[in-house]
């Protein structure tokens, strides 16, 4: 009887289960599908900007009880150019999905979560790919996997395999590449982090003299979500431990440790923005030379005129990359300098603060420094002189230089050593130099001598300046500068 019972059990679960699997794989179908139609949405947006004709479309989906395979395809049309006429491509995936409750792939991969599917996709060979199969010499180049929750999030993992590709002189050459990535589709939140090895990019340029760049230990971080002007805010950050880049007729020059970071932020209706640059180490001619920052701080942007100004350069720039070398610079319409009159007034109304700090630059034996914070304001008008506008729109300026004098020997030693002066002369040479400027600014008011660094501030508020202690009329003090000037091109 117990056994007869415990035989029911079993059935009664292998029923459930078949039955939940089989609801599961028509939930995958319909999701597989809307994917395909949101897909197309984004699509249509790029297709507008860009005149490239790219549509999503499911080629089959093979539902089973338990999984299903689905294939599916972009196809898009490379627009005329330089005599060449239009051309259709198209890029095929297949996947192959478990169904939930429970996905057997992830239960494979020590997953016990319930997700409503789980799928294991790779590029299909077509002969819009067929150069990047070659290239990956037998491997597929693309493949990965994912998992979807029955709430519609996403988390998966991605590979591209290694390549070496050679055409017309020009070679590239790369470890292959590993991401991590999760969307939740009810946020439009993605978040991705990406390693490389490396990557070799060589070949003769008509427009530069660089012949090779190599990146080592690359790395993106990214994690994004759309605001309230349809930008997108959040953090990004690409590394690279190394990046090399080899002329005709320059030295090598090595940076050593460099990262980009941006976060873009949104409180109310303003928006925020930050980036700093760092170079953790530059070599040239396999000398260490200096290490660089750059950090830039804007606040209280205003959301819509900025949505509006990004709009307008994107438009211009997409012209300019169309424009077959003919532009090479952005260029505005005049319905856009309209655009742009009256959005940068807009984004002045709201009274946004500009900062840079710091700008550094470190050296073996110091570091120096420039700060700077702008508070901006709206002026009467932006038809005025470009110079009593420019007042009108600065509300506030501090600014300081920290010149560090053994930090400015250092790099005024850097050229001569690159001539060919011994090491020891140049050093000397130039800590000599570096005195001479500190007695130089002391001399001329441009600065102090402060424990062994040169420094400088200037502070403006109010039609006032005070610049390293001597307060004066801004009127004054332009006088200075421009007496400065001329004295100096005498």
């Amino acid at each position: 009887m117990k056994k007869s019972a415990l035989v029911g059990v079993v059935v009664a679960l292998g029923a459930i289960w078949t039955g939940t699997a089989w609801y599961t794989g028509q939930k995958a179908e319909a999701f597989v599908k809307q994917m395909i139609d949101d897909s197309n949405v984004e699509l249509k947006k790029f297709n507008d900007a860009w005149g490239i004709g790219a549509v999503a479309e499911l080629v089959s989906f093979e539902r089973g009880v338990f999984s299903s395979t689905s294939r599916y395809r972009i196809k898009f049309t490379v627009p005329a150019a330089e005599g060449k006429p239009a051309q259709e491509r198209d890029v095929v995936f297949v996947e192959h999905l478990n169904h939930g409750p429970l996905p057997l792939s992830n239960l494979k991969s020590g997953k016990f979560m319930p997700a409503m599917m789980a799928s294991d996709f790779a590029l299909e060979e077509t002969p819009t790919v067929k150069e990047w199969f070659a290239a990956a010499k037998g491997a597929v180049p693309l493949s990965g996997r994912y998992s979807v929750s029955y709430g519609k999030d996403i988390a998966g993992k991605f590979d591209m395999a290694p390549v070496e590709f050679a055409k017309d002189g020009s070679k590239l050459a790369s470890s292959g590449l590993k991401g991590d990535f999760e969307y939740a589709i009810p946020s439009k939140r993605g978040v991705f982090a990406v390693a490389s090895d490396s990557l070799e990019l060589s070949g003769a340029s008509e427009t530069s003299d660089i012949t090779s760049m190599t990146f080592k230990g690359i790395t993106l971080a990214s994690d994004m979500k759309p605001a309230s002007n349809d930008m997108y805010v959040g953090s990004q950050k690409v590394t690279f431990k190394d990046w090399t880049i080899t002329s005709t007729e320059k030295p090598p020059v090595q940076f050593k440790d460099t990262s980009v970071a941006v976060d873009l932020t949104e409180a109310g209706t303003a928006m925020g923005a930050k980036m700093a640059l760092d170079f953790g180490m530059i070599n040239v001619q396999s000398k260490d030379v200096a290490g660089m920052k750059l950090a830039i701080d804007a606040q209280k942007l205003d959301s819509k005129a900025l949505k509006a100004l990004n709009d307008v350069y994107e438009a211009s720039s997409r012209r300019m990359l169309q424009s077959n070398g003919e532009q090479q610079a952005p260029e505005f319409t005049p319905e856009e300098q309209q655009v742009i009159k009256a959005n940068v007034e807009q984004l002045l109304a709201g009274n946004p603060t500009l900062a840079v700090s710091p700008l550094e630059v470190r050296t073996a034996n110091g570091t120096s420094t420039f700060n700077l914070n702008l508070d901006l304001a709206k002026p009467a008008s932006l038809d005025g002189e470009l110079s009593d506008t420019l007042m009108q729109a600065l509300r506030k300026l501090d600014a300081k230089l920290v010149l560090s004098k053994g930090n400015l020997a250092d790099v005024m030693a850097i050229e001569p050593q690159m001539r060919g002066v011994p090491a020891e002369q140049a050093v000397q040479t130039a800590k000599g130099q570096a005195e001479m400027v500190g007695t130089m600014a002391t001399a001329m008011g441009l600065g102090k001598v402060e424990n062994n660094n040169i420094v400088t501030y200037l502070n403006y508020a109010d039609g006032q300046v005070d610049f390293n202690g001597k307060k004066m009329p801004v009127e004054q003090f332009m006088m200075m500068v421009m007496g400065g000037v001329m004295g100096g091109m005498r």
